[in-house]
């Protein structure tokens, strides 16, 4: 799955923003962000993070001061108050609520406690770097962490940043619940011994007129809403001829976005909807919900009829007012 549209937030950032170390080559995230901070391997002092406050309880809008502008050639973290919850191991993904506060001026740029979108960050070697996965690793469900680093805007302008996050949430590592039987006239698929999905065969489906959802594993988890960002394992077919074209399973890591916000094809947003955390969904979405007859940026897709076999594994809903 690719996003339809560039998020519309100033930094565009989703999962790897804030975890490459400064100066080095950035890794863009699926929604055009790169860049951020690495760790000092959690070291809390006389670094310039000793210099930054940081108040608030965990789960409101943190209140950051410094003396700007800040001035650091390296990137830096620390954990600001440490958490209760699960242990964190490389392969987790990671919910979190972020401000991004620009260290030259002491603006906030971008904060999802004031609207913008969270994020699901990998804590992979690959994606952010081992300095990253070092600090993460020391860090707990429940902890607010602070990092400086560099982040790049959709408009490709870098920023020198103090970022704060809280870690809300850990993502599962595949669809958990209560198998559900698949019907039929629906295209059939099996696991793999990880969970990823594979289709059994070329599909004998006839194209849907509209989205056909079929939940074929149940979750426990609390149910998703519009403004939720999602963290979900997939694998995508076309039914036409039953070749593969994307899979996230494929990659090692999740994707995310947030629901109801236009960021995925509609046969996604709409249908995603109102399932529970831990279910499977397979999705049989017709051109008209995903892209198109001119297949919009994908023009491999165009006029194509959509297979997707879609865990969701985590959803972090929008900080309470």
């Amino acid at each position: 799955m690719r996003r339809r549209t560039l998020l519309a937030a100033v930094l565009a950032a989703a999962g790897a923003a804030g975890l490459a170390a400064c100066g080095a080559d950035d890794t863009s995230g699926a929604s055009g962000a790169s860049g951020g901070a690495a760790s000092d391997g959690g070291a809390s002092g006389g670094g310039v993070l000793d210099t930054v406050t940081v108040k608030g309880a965990f789960g409101a809008e943190p209140m950051v001061t410094f003396d700007a502008p800040l001035s650091f050639s390296a990137p830096e973290a620390k954990i600001i108050t440490p958490g209760d919850g699960e242990a964190i191991a490389e392969g987790d993904a990671l919910g979190m609520h972020t401000a991004y506060i620009d260290a030259t001026s002491g603006e906030v740029l971008q904060s999802s406690w004031q609207g913008a979108p969270a994020e699901f960050l990998a804590v992979s070697v690959d994606s952010n770097g081992q300095e990253a996965v070092d600090f993460l690793t020391t860090a707990t469900v429940g902890s607010r962490i602070a990092m400086l680093g560099q982040v790049t805007d959709s408009q490709g302008k870098a920023y020198q940043v103090v970022q704060v996050s809280d870690i809300v949430s850990k993502a599962l590592p595949r669809s958990t619940g209560t198998p559900q039987p698949i019907p039929a006239d629906q295209p059939q698929f099996t696991l793999a011994e990880n969970g990823a999905p594979q289709l059994s065969g070329t599909p004998t489906t006839p194209a849907p007129s509209t989205t056909v959802a079929t939940v074929t594993i149940q979750g426990e988890g609390e149910q998703t809403a519009e403004g939720d960002t999602l963290a979900m394992h997939y694998t995508g077919w076309k039914l036409s001829d039953g070749s593969q074209f994307d899979s996230s399973w494929d990659r090692g890591e999740p994707f995310s976005f947030t629901l109801g916000q236009n960021q995925v094809i509609q046969g996604w947003d709409v249908p995603l909807t109102g399932k529970t955390v831990g279910s499977q969904v397979l999705l049989v979405i017709p051109p008209a919900e995903a892209y198109g007859e001119a297949g919009q940026s994908q023009s491999e897709l165009a006029g194509e009829t959509l297979i997707f076999v879609a865990d969701i594994l985590g959803a972090v809903k929008a900080p309470v007012a």
